[in-house]
């Protein structure tokens, strides 16, 4: 087989690999979107020792959990190629050719328009999703210098090179992730959308409770004890720049970009709940969110402007912007659970 190339599409969510990547093969599968609407309501901000702090979708993931859509996956670790005579281009090739997409971890050092591409090391994910013989190059996603999710190729022994010089610093980037859809779920049974689930989820994020509790026979919730949860990130955010601003640590735009990403998928959720029938949300509510969508959207422009000039003021403007987020998140929300004591 001289090339083959797997169908992929924008995904709806792209803040992050572990969510790009599968979303990248189901976003625009009908039948996969009660799933994806049922998820990612609520999101946490992680406090890490080392004065890094992470935000993210608190969600199941083919990279700890069972996702419905891909319960033939596989997950390898790069042992199993580093220490056999399986020939890694052959393999990647194989498993394309077999329906599998491939999910794995290299040195970006080698993977043209990454950050890192020609300058430094820097142990990352990337999504393969095809091959062609004629041009000896592999046809993957991956998030290009400007920070965006995008397509592009690597040549076929870039690829081995970048596989092969992987640091692998942390577990998680020992791992190859085999991903393969399969339409048969639940033994053909449809994965149906659950308007109490979104209200629970979505008073869970308002309420700012620990998610973690719900998973105490799976996890010690102490060693999550850094995590803040739903409405509550708000308060976090505006901590952590305020140390920022007196230079006492640095802040990760992407922090921003996936409030942002939230909001934009929050309203894509509501639109699908209110087309489809499960729920009618008063106008109200409904523009509500779509404003704070735009909100968001400058408070990263504002963030962006800070990068560029490194003037303090934009920092302040940030600050303030977060505070008056948070108060009108808090209140569109008290209108959806207690009406009598929205603003």
């Amino acid at each position: 087989m001289e090339q083959k190339i797997l169908p992929i599409t924008e995904p709806l969510i792209k803040n992050y690999p572990q969510h790009a990547f599968y979303l990248s093969i189901i976003s625009n599968k009908e039948e996969c979107l009660p799933w994806i609407f049922s998820n990612y309501t609520n999101i946490y901000l992680s406090n890490w020792k080392n004065e890094w702090v992470f935000m993210d979708y608190f969600v199941q993931t083919p990279e700890h959990h069972f996702h419905p859509w891909f319960k033939d996956s596989q997950r390898l670790h790069r042992d199993l190629i580093l220490n056999t005579n399986i020939e890694f281009i052959s393999f990647l090739k194989q498993q394309i050719n077999s329906e599998y997409y491939v999910w794995l971890h290299v040195d970006e050092y080698y993977i043209p328009q990454t950050y890192s591409y020609n300058k430094s090391s820097f142990s990352h994910a990337i999504f393969v999703y095809g091959y062609e013989d004629k041009t000896k190059t592999f046809k993957i996603m991956a998030f290009h210098e400007d920070g965006k999710y995008a397509k592009s190729e690597v040549e076929y022994l870039m690829l081995k090179q970048a596989f092969l010089h992987c640091e692998a610093y942390d577990s998680y980037l020992n791992y190859i992730h085999l991903l393969k859809i399969n339409p048969e779920i639940h033994n053909g049974k449809t994965y149906g959308f659950d308007i109490s689930i979104f209200f629970k989820d979505i008073k869970d994020y308002y309420e700012s409770k620990n998610i973690m509790e719900n998973y105490k026979n799976f996890y010690d919730i102490s060693l999550y004890d850094d995590r803040t949860f739903g409405l509550n990130i708000y308060i976090e955010l505006k901590k952590h720049f305020i140390m920022h601003l007196d230079k006492k640590i640095n802040v990760d735009i992407r922090l921003l970009y996936t409030l942002y990403e939230h909001k934009k998928f929050m309203n894509m959720k509501l639109e699908y709940i209110q087309y489809n029938g499960y729920y009618n949300f008063n106008h109200q509510f409904i523009e509500g969110y779509r404003e704070l969508e735009k909100e968001v959207r400058i408070l990263l422009n504002i963030y962006l402007k800070y990068k560029f000039t490194n003037n303090k003021v934009y920092i302040e403007k940030v600050i303030k912007k977060l505070e008056s987020i948070h108060f009108t998140e808090k209140n569109l929300l008290s209108s959806l659970f207690k009406p009598t004591e929205a603003l």
